[in-house]
């Protein structure tokens, strides 16, 4: 494995920040506080992963950013990768030629069989780890070197003096403290006690027997206050969640449908924002044409028919409707006034008759309209007889009367003028019943009662009720044409209503609509007169003129694009669509905050919520948890209380022991003492083992290690020493007449044998230590002489594996020619 490139977006000082490596040994040169351990503290983390928040100090934050960390460019078996790792962020790795995802689990195959300390232990180390080496005792700075040589130990040596630490805190032969020489020492104690407690037993028995009952009900009391506990704890989240339930079930109860389909929605917007756009364009146009030059009388009329022109034009297309709606206002303005001419010639011809008109006559006139309808079917059915030259009766009584008056005829003469003028009077009788029905007191009420001269015969009465019917006509006829009249005015209004906005220009009145679309007229006229004059005049106002109109031909279009598309989604207008819409956009955002409100619950929750109709009812039910909870809390520190009280009495009754008390500790506490004997067996049986097999291994693999450190350490003293060897569990180097403790080296020569070891081990690993070497300023108390025998060592190991030597020696800029230097700042 080797580093190529380091991208740091934030760690300790370092933002935003990047460095390039390459193969062999790399120099990265700075002055103290430059940033060399921290890039070392980086390089780790990237590897094996960033200390968590709980170590902000081994964290290095950055402080000038909020990013975290960075990545890495990894060459393993000649393929790039790139290793990432910011912030709280899942850690990736990506084959840089590929740009494949890779799995973590590479990462940590290429690591094996290293884990973090493993590797700090073999393959990093700086100056203050080399110090602590001259503060070890003799026996502990062999173990650390031993560590060295032996890959994997350190764990197993850990664990064998856990488990030796494990034993001696259950037993030590001469030991009191340890927890079984205790246990022996109380065994002994009750052994003495059995013998004595065996008095008092049943009354001892009988109260232990309370006791445990007494404690039975604490337990099932202390069951039921957990259970209200954990019930009042729900019903106090629920209704701390209730705000959130409320708004789900209203954004629930407020669920629009709609029918637009995505594509419908995005051709809408697209359509809309090109619409704005023009439309804007178009303002910006005709505020330029209404700037042009023009004569002063004109410039306001100009200015303001294009600030409005759209209005305008569309006001103007409706200028046809306008004038037939115009025309027919007249038409019917001549009808009515006819109709009116009409009702008041005939008011003045007969004004007697004026009264009948009121509705409060109306009933009358039907009910005389139907007397003298009446009297009309009688005179059919009863007609008048003939004349009376035709009646025999006067014929008779005529010859009889002249015969009496002129024959002599004695006394006969009499009786025959008495039979004429019995003849004549039958006669006049007849023709009274055969005359027309004179107007009788009841028919006179009705004529009164209808607003008619009381003494009028049958006929005079229907000539009068014919005129009233004609009155009534015209009368009706008036009403008919202003009714239509005030509805086409309505209409003619309506039109004319929209021009209020230039009533500067083009005054309107509701009550002078004639005169209203006049002005409107020449109003048009005027501005197509202004505007001709102006494109004819001036080649600028008629380049921006063209614009507008094209401008507005496009909003035209686009207007009816969407209009269109409001069609084939079966809406009446883009009003109706830009609604669609904008109901189909609140849908989406319902539904993303439902979602992220359903987030906010979970299921039980929501199931749990749904049982409460209101929140009132649910803090109803909480109170009354509450309530049993305190209940059932008081009913528990009673239960205390006599469990204290009996315990009490039964302390005093066995203050000397009881029997079988005691003999089920001393059962026990047998038993204890046997699994501790046990435990203290087994942990020392595992540290001698794993000691054995240490020693095994280290017989194995040391001696190949320390051939192979003697040769390094020699080139690195200048082969003042010649040989590392072991002297039993110590380790000793030696000079061609002499031998030396460890402990007795100096603490230069400590740390060149502690080098001397670590390269020796990393070149016996072989292919299993192919990781980058990094030493953190690890030759500051080297001579000159054996530094640079050092630089020499670490150029050699450089070509088999990737060495950062991280130091503010100036020297090494110029003295390690062959290296990549990275200088920090």
């Amino acid at each position: 494995m080797q580093i190529k490139r380091l991208e740091i977006a934030g760690f300790g000082k370092f933002q935003q920040q990047q460095f390039e490596f390459g193969d062999g040994l790399q120099v990265i040169y700075g002055l103290n506080e430059s940033g060399k351990s921290t890039m070392r503290a980086f390089i780790l983390g990237m590897l094996f992963g960033f200390p968590s928040r709980r170590h902000p100090l081994e964290r290095h934050e950055p402080q000038g950013t909020n990013q975290y960390g960075g990545s890495m460019e990894l060459v393993v078996d000649e393929t790039t990768y790139r290793l990432t790792r910011l912030g709280d962020q899942p850690a990736t790795l990506v084959n840089v030629q590929t740009q494949a995802a890779q799995p973590l689990a590479l990462l940590d195959k290429w690591l094996a069989p290293y884990d973090r300390d493993q590797y700090l232990r073999l393959f990093t180390f700086n100056q203050a780890e080399l110090t602590a080496l001259k503060t070890m005792r003799a026996s502990d700075l062999n173990v650390q070197l031993q560590q060295v040589g032996l890959v994997g130990s350190a764990p197993w040596r850990e664990t064998a003096t856990t488990l030796r630490t494990d034993a001696e805190a259950l037993y030590k032969p001469r030991g009191r403290k340890p927890r079984l020489n205790q246990a022996l020492q109380h065994y002994r104690m009750l052994t003495e006690q059995v013998k004595a407690a065996k008095q008092r037993y049943p009354e001892y028995e009988t109260l232990q027997n309370r006791l445990l009952d007494l404690q039975a009900q604490r337990t099932s009391t202390q069951r039921d206050l957990t259970k209200l506990d954990h019930e009042q704890q729900q019903l106090a989240n629920l209704r701390n969640q209730w705000p959130v339930y409320q708004q789900l079930q209203q954004l629930q109860a407020t669920n629009m449908t709609t029918t637009l389909t995505t594509a419908t929605r995005t051709r809408y917007q697209q359509l809309s924002q090109q619409r704005t756009e023009l439309q804007h364009a178009l303002a910006s146009a005709r505020q330029q044409l209404s700037q042009q030059p023009v004569d002063t009388q004109s410039q306001g009329l100009v200015g303001f028919y294009v600030q409005h022109q759209d209005q305008f034009d569309q006001l103007e297309a409706q200028l046809p409707t306008l004038q037939q709606t115009l025309g027919q206002y007249q038409t019917l303005t001549q009808q009515g006034s006819a109709a009116k001419a009409d009702f008041q010639a005939q008011s003045n011809a007969h004004p007697e008759l004026l009264g009948c008109l009121s509705p409060h006559k109306q009933a009358a006139i039907e009910t005389l309209k139907a007397t003298l309808a009446a009297t009309a079917n009688t005179r059919r059915q009863h007609p008048a007889p003939n004349s009376p030259s035709l009646d025999w009766r006067l014929i008779g009584g005529a010859i009889g009367i002249v015969a009496g008056l002129l024959l002599p005829l004695g006394g006969f003469k009499w009786i025959l003028m008495l039979a004429g003028v019995a003849l004549l009077g039958w006669f006049g009788m007849t023709r009274s019943q055969g005359k027309p029905v004179q107007a009788t007191d009841h028919l006179s009420d009705q004529l009164v009662a209808a607003g008619l001269a009381p003494n009028l015969t049958a006929s005079e009465a229907l000539q009068q009720l014919e005129l009233v019917a004609a009155l009534q006509r015209a009368q009706a006829a008036v009403t008919t044409a202003d009714q239509a009249l005030a509805t086409q005015a309505a209409k003619l209004w309506q039109l004319i209503q929209p021009y209020q906005f230039a009533a500067g220009w083009i005054p309107v009145d509701q009550d002078h609509l004639t005169t209203s679309v006049t002005r409107i007229a020449q109003f048009y006229d005027q501005v197509h007169q202004v505007m001709q004059q102006q494109t004819m005049s001036g080649p600028d106002f008629a380049f921006v003129q063209r614009q507008v109109q094209q401008l507005t031909q496009q909003v035209r279009d686009l207007t009816e694009q969407l209009q269109a598309l409001a069609t084939t989604n079966g809406l009446a207008d883009v009003d109706a669509l830009t609604q669609a819409v904008s109901d189909a956009e609140k849908q989406t955002a319902n539904a993303t905050s439902r979602q992220q409100l359903q987030q906010q619950l979970s299921s039980a929750e929501l199931s749990a919520l749904k049982q409460y109709t209101s929140l009132e009812a649910l803090q109803a039910v909480l109170a009354e948890r509450q309530q049993q909870r305190t209940q059932t809390a008081q009913q528990l520190t009673q239960l205390a209380t006599d469990i204290a009280t009996a315990q009490a009495q039964l302390q005093e009754l066995t203050a000397d022991g009881q029997y079988a008390t005691l003999r089920q500790q001393q059962a026990d506490l047998q038993t204890e003492i046997t699994v501790m004997a046990r435990q203290w067996l087994t942990r020392q049986l595992g540290a001698n083992w794993i000691d054995t097999a240490l020693q095994a291994l280290t017989q194995q693999q040391l001696p190949t290690v320390l051939a192979a450190a003697t040769t390094i350490f020699a080139q690195l003293t200048a082969q003042r020493y010649n040989k590392i060897d072991l002297d039993g569990d110590e380790m000793v180097v030696k000079t061609a007449t002499t031998q030396f403790m460890v402990v007795e080296l100096s603490t230069a020569t400590k740390e060149q044998l502690y080098l001397a070891l670590r390269l020796a081990l990393i070149n016996h690993l072989g292919q299993a230590a192919q990781l980058p070497l990094m030493i953190d300023d690890g030759l500051v108390n080297f001579d000159e002489q054996r530094k640079q025998a050092a630089w020499q060592v670490l150029a050699a190991v450089a070509q088999h594996h990737q060495v950062l030597y991280f130091t503010n020696e100036t020297a090494a800029l110029t003295q390690l020619k062959t290296a990549t230097v990275q200088q920090l700042t």
